[in-house]
């Protein structure tokens, strides 16, 4: 049964390189500095990614091709790991890549193009040597064993490199919005960071809310992080067509505060987190909302209002005084048409004269007057929202 022993490495019973007789190997000490020179003169004419490349570079690659075939000529004849101490390299490899910006392709090209050379290479050593046809093809099955060894510990270093550095990415955003959030647009701060990020700062934007426990994987132009208020969203404001086509088919749904200036975000959060509570839904967005959000901007002042406009109507029995004041947020709405309000409340338009009735004895002539009917409206409009569950 196979089993990992290293950075990538499958230990079998018998690995390839065993098979091939130590003497094989004798013949090809010799042939290594010409080797070596073969395949780095071939991985750079043929992936592109190291055409040209620097003296850094270039050091690194002959170091890693020099211990690479001087590793496999010495496993001939034994059973040992392919890699052993020099697995690290490899690994290392791997992440060197990933942070120079080149792809994994491109590095598992280099290793296959470069087997190729190094088998062509060292099979013409072995030929010349007198190395028999059947050895020479155990040497081939030993050549491209190994370098699977050595791309897997690649392959390992580069997505190790990646994920670290999605992690730390990740850190970077969230302390953006973090310091955002907390008003420091302006800084050094968070001009370095947004810089490293690469999310230009926009002159508005409008914070994004989950109403569920996550914000959808991709949101367009956003900058999303985890903060003390959980998953949080930037997005450029002011609300584009496409954001509005996104925000419906979104899932899961979110809440967007209105767009304000970067400096000032801590505004649309305050607007992101007000929409959480409407019983609503889907996604919403505050600049749809504007009403509701206003009633329940200070819900203080809400009970305030409601005292002292419909504080009369508390002498009146539960079961008797909501459907008076059912019919009088109707009546204020539909400006006194009795037939439009018993639509509205499917009662006879007689029922609901004889309502207003009941009304203007506990109101008298506050109904004559514009400001005391709008303050009425008002405070029935906040009761409305306050007996409503929150959520959707």
């Amino acid at each position: 049964m196979a089993a990992m022993t290293g950075p990538g490495e499958v230990r079998t019973a018998r690995r390839p390189w065993a098979a091939v007789p130590r003497a094989v190997a004798e013949p090809l000490h010799p042939a290594l500095p010409a080797a070596i020179e073969h395949v780095i003169e071939v991985v750079t004419k043929e992936v592109a990614a190291y055409g040209g490349t620097n003296e850094r570079v270039a050091a690194t690659l002959r170091a890693g091709v020099g211990m690479a075939l001087g590793r496999l000529v010495d496993l001939m004849g034994t059973d040992e790991e392919a890699l052993g101490e020099a697995a690290g390299l490899y690994v290392r490899i791997g992440a060197g890549e990933y942070h120079a910006g080149r792809g994994l392709a491109d590095l598992l090209s280099a290793y296959q193009i470069g087997a190729r050379a190094a088998w062509q290479s060292l099979s013409r050593a072995g030929v010349a040597a007198g190395v028999t046809p059947q050895d020479v093809s155990l040497l081939a099955e030993a050549v491209f064993a190994y370098i699977d060894q050595l791309s897997a510990a690649s392959i390992a270093g580069y997505t190790q490199a990646q994920l670290a550095d999605a992690g730390r990415r990740e850190a970077l955003r969230s302390e953006l919005v973090e310091r955002l959030l907390a008003g420091e647009a302006g800084s050094d701060r968070v001009s370095a960071l947004a810089a490293e990020v690469q999310w230009p700062l926009p002159p508005t934007a409008a914070v994004v809310l989950p109403r569920q426990a996550e914000l959808p994987a991709a949101l367009p132009g956003a900058l999303a992080g985890r903060t003390a208020e959980g998953a949080v969203a930037l997005v450029p404001g002011p609300a584009s067509p496409g954001l509005r086509a996104w925000l419906a088919r979104a899932t899961p749904p979110v809440a967007v505060g209105l767009p304000v200036e970067l400096s000032d975000v801590g505004r649309s959060l305050a607007h992101a987190r007000a929409l959480l509570d409407l019983p609503v839904d889907g996604s919403l967005l505050a600049a749809d909302h504007l009403a509701d959000l206003l009633v329940r901007a200070d819900p203080a002042l809400g009970i305030a209002l409601r005292e002292d406009v419909l504080g009369a109507f508390n002498v009146i029995p539960p079961a008797r005084r909501q459907p008076l004041l059912d019919t009088l947020r109707s009546w204020l709405l539909h400006a006194g048409n009795r037939g439009d309000v018993g639509a509205d409340l499917h009662v006879h338009p007689q029922t609901v004269s004889y309502r207003m009735d009941r009304v203007r004895d506990v109101l008298g002539d506050r109904l004559e007057d514009p400001q005391s009917r709008w303050e009425l409206l008002l405070a029935l409009k906040t009761q409305e929202v306050s007996d409503r569950p929150a959520g959707p």
